[in-house]
């Protein structure tokens, strides 16, 4: 059968909601009927609506193909920022699409592992490493997700799709390097903003911003370890801020405002998201290893402030303090909108995505200022509502833009939701040494991680909701 075939006979023409409904339950109890395999890994994701063909015999050399390309593409997924449990079921998604049963994953914080072991044969074990630090490229999480539906949907080959995936990874981004410094500076003054910056502070954060970019690529070169930098690249944020506070260049007030945006841009944030929902999902050691990610940075901050910290003991208390203000609930939505649209760039994100990214910093920031500032709900619950309203709409709409839901939840998130001044406040009190520092470093903490909460809830009630309603899902593939 031809690919088109293939493809034509992988869709339903439609029917009633009840013949759907009691198709995808036949479908889900064959699934977790079939104690052989990880297709029951599918289970609530965008897969599971397919029909794997038979499973067949598969030669150690195509088996190997397989497997290679299965494991490189969950790498390039894990750099592109792709989530953990997306990474899990797009590996067994194509090698299922090419026939193989009897297979095991396993991805970690370092390795992704695979197994391929049939009844009487030889078993075939291969690994590869991902790095321990995740990094987020919109563009190519974009493409690779295209890539997934390709051999699905068209039984794209394991060496067709290997071709494919080196394309892909040599592709140079939508935007230079310098577009995308400056999607980051664009974002530094949004925060700067929310963080009762004035028009001058706002205009002075992207400065900062664009010099401790520029100081961290430039540590970064000589092969410094990313503890270091980002230590350093704290203590020049912080550093360079007090002295244009010294020079009085910028208020106490300002200058607040100001080091609070940057610092913000250089918090592992969304690696906490990352951690919360990893735990959730059930992946304990991508976890785990989140979690000392996390500690290491935030431990690199607070020695940063501490290099620097006597330049801050002289500070008037605005210095020392800041805090979100209440804006008006239309001109919140205007920031929202301009940090989705400025973090989406930052990460690469391709062109079509942009306006997507925009609607999704509108929404949580619509969600997220109902929720606090008009029905008074604390920053946490506020936060989590948000991102459960955020996280549904991807997950509903993301399949059918064709657009990794990922890809709009990220920028969401950058516009709407980053817990700033709360961090920003409790490193400046830690490092020097004034009492509750803790308590908002808990605040923080617990936002963040509502964060990842929220967004796995809503992901799940979307993409189940998406599965139910559409009008046609996938249900056989040609082997």
């Amino acid at each position: 059968m031809s690919s088109d075939d293939a493809s034509t006979a992988g869709r339903t023409s439609g029917g009633s909601f009840l013949s759907r409904r009691r198709a995808r339950r036949e479908q889900l109890a064959r699934l977790r009927d079939n104690e052989s395999t990880l297709l029951d890994r599918l289970y609530g994701t965008e897969f599971e609506g397919y029909a794997f063909p038979e499973p067949r015999d598969v030669d150690e050399l195509t088996a190997v193909a397989c497997m290679r390309f299965a494991l490189r593409h969950g790498r390039e997924l894990f750099l592109a920022g792709a989530e953990t449990r997306a990474i899990e079921s797009a590996i067994v998604a194509v090698t299922a699409r090419w026939g193989m049963d009897h297979m095991t994953v396993d991805v970690t914080s370092r390795t992704i592992q695979a197994q391929y072991a049939p009844p009487g044969a030889r078993p075939l074990t291969m690994m590869t490493e991902t790095g321990s630090e995740d990094s987020r490229d919109l563009r190519q999480l974009d493409d690779l997700g295209a890539l997934t539906h390709r051999v699905l949907d068209e039984g794209l080959p394991p060496l067709a799709a290997e071709r494919e995936l080196t394309r892909i990874i040599s592709l140079k981004g939508f935007w230079p390097w310098w577009t995308k410094v400056l999607g980051g500076a664009l974002l530094a003054a949004m925060l700067c903003v929310l963080a009762s910056g004035t028009p001058k502070a706002a205009v002075v954060a992207p400065v900062v911003f664009l010099v401790g970019n520029r100081f961290g690529w430039a540590l970064s070169t000589g092969g410094l370890p990313s503890f270091y930098v980002t230590g350093l690249q704290t203590a020049a944020v912080i550093g360079l801020t007090m002295l244009l506070a010294d020079a009085q260049a910028l208020t106490g007030g300002e200058a607040a405002s100001v080091a609070a945006a940057n610092m913000v841009l250089l918090l592992p944030i969304l690696s906490v998201v990352s951690l919360a929902e990893d735990a959730i999902s059930g992946f304990r050691a991508m976890a785990a290893g989140r979690l000392i990610s996390v500690g290491m940075f935030l431990a690199a901050m607070v020695g940063g402030v501490s290099l620097v910290g006597f330049l801050l003991r002289d500070a008037d208390v605005d210095a020392r303090n800041t805090a979100f203000r209440a804006l008006p609930l239309l001109l919140s939505l205007l920031t929202s909108a301009v940090g989705a649209l400025g973090n989406a760039v930052f990460m690469g994100g391709p062109p079509r995505l942009l306006p997507w990214a925009m609607g999704a910093g509108v929404l949580a920031g619509l969600v997220n200022g109902v929720l606090h500032q008009e029905l008074g709900q604390p920053t946490p619950l506020a936060v989590l509502g948000a991102a459960a309203v955020l996280g549904a709409a991807a997950g509903a709409v993301a399949p059918v833009l064709r657009i990794p839901s990922r890809s709009l939840v990220v920028p969401g998130i950058a516009g709407a939701l980053l817990p700033g001044p709360d961090v920003y406040r409790s490193l400046l009190q830690y490092g020097l040494h004034v009492p509750g520092a803790a308590g908002y470093a808990v605040l923080a903490f617990v936002t963040t991680a509502a964060i990842g909460v929220g967004t796995v809830l809503g992901n799940h009630i979307g993409g189940a909701a998406q599965r139910r309603w559409a009008p046609a899902s996938r249900t056989s593939l040609s082997g």
